[in-house]
Parts: structure tokens; sequence; C-alpha cells
């Protein structure tokens, strides 16, 4: 039952996370390029950026808590067992350590962005455009991740 409630969760977290950057990317985003007034702009994109930011981050926080469940559920991987070196000799297990790298850096582009670049893109056009270029990796990052979520389920690499 454990396993059944935490891959809900982990689903369910992934689907809103990713999907709601692919929302502001290829949504919001758009809709804010054909606004005149870059106030108007900025307000809206703070608006809804700081909304996201709150529910991705318990979207992040969710899927953080519920991999290693699912892992140790799933697969029988216990969280030291990821550092194992026979672990790594397997696909599994070197699939698994490109996907945790990945979860890694998004993880910390993704606090850089939200709680430094987003907050001050306001008020510089540089930090603007910086905020949009790490907006833009971390939904790429992010698929990455999804696919090798997809290929993690296979047996790996």
């Amino acid at each position: 039952m454990l396993l059944k409630i935490a891959l809900f969760f982990h689903v369910i977290s992934a689907i809103f996370w990713v999907g709601g950057m692919l929302f502001l990317v290829f949504v919001v985003a758009p809709y804010l390029m054909t606004l005149t007034d870059p106030a108007e702009k900025s307000k809206i994109y703070q608006v809804v950026g700081k909304q996201y930011r709150f529910w991705g981050w318990i979207a992040i926080i969710l899927l953080l808590v519920t991999g290693p469940i699912v892992l140790y559920a799933l697969y029988g991987v216990s969280p030291g067992g990821i550092f194992d070196p026979a672990f790594h000799a397997t696909p599994f297990g070197r699939t698994l350590a490109v996907k945790l790298t990945f979860v890694t850096l998004i993880v910390l582009s993704s606090l850089f962005h939200d709680f430094y670049l987003g907050p001050n893109a306001r008020t510089s056009p540089k930090i603007s455009r910086w905020a949009r270029v790490f907006g833009r990796t971390n939904l790429l990052l992010a698929l990455i991740i999804v696919i090798l979520a997809v290929i993690l389920r296979t047996g790996g690499i």
C-alpha cells in the first residue's frame, strides 16, 4: 500500500511540476509577449511565478520524499545502495546515477532561479534574461529526468 501511495504522489508531483513549467514556457510567456507595458508583464509574471513557486516546491519536496520510497519498494534499492560501486556497474544503476545527477542540478538551479533570479528579474533586464534562460534550462532538465525515469522503468541504459 505504501508503494502505491508513494508512486501516486511521485507521479502526480512530476506531472504538476513539469506540466507547470510547460505551461509557463508555452502559454504564459507567449501571452506576455503580446503585452506592450513592461510593468504589466513583470507584474503578471511575478504573481504567476510566486504562486507556481509555492506549489512547485511542494511538488519538488514530494518528489524528493517519495523517490527513495519508490526506489526501495519497487526495485529494492536502499538509499545507501546507490553508493555501491557494484550497483553502478548495472544498466539500472548507471541510469539512476545519471538521473540523480540531473535531479541535483535541477534542484540547485531551481533554488537559484526561484529565490534569486525570479524575485530580482523585475528590477533588471539582464537578470530577467537570465531568469528566462534558467527557466527554460530547468524545463529541459525536467524533460531529461522524465526520459530517464522511463528508461529506468525499462531496466536502464
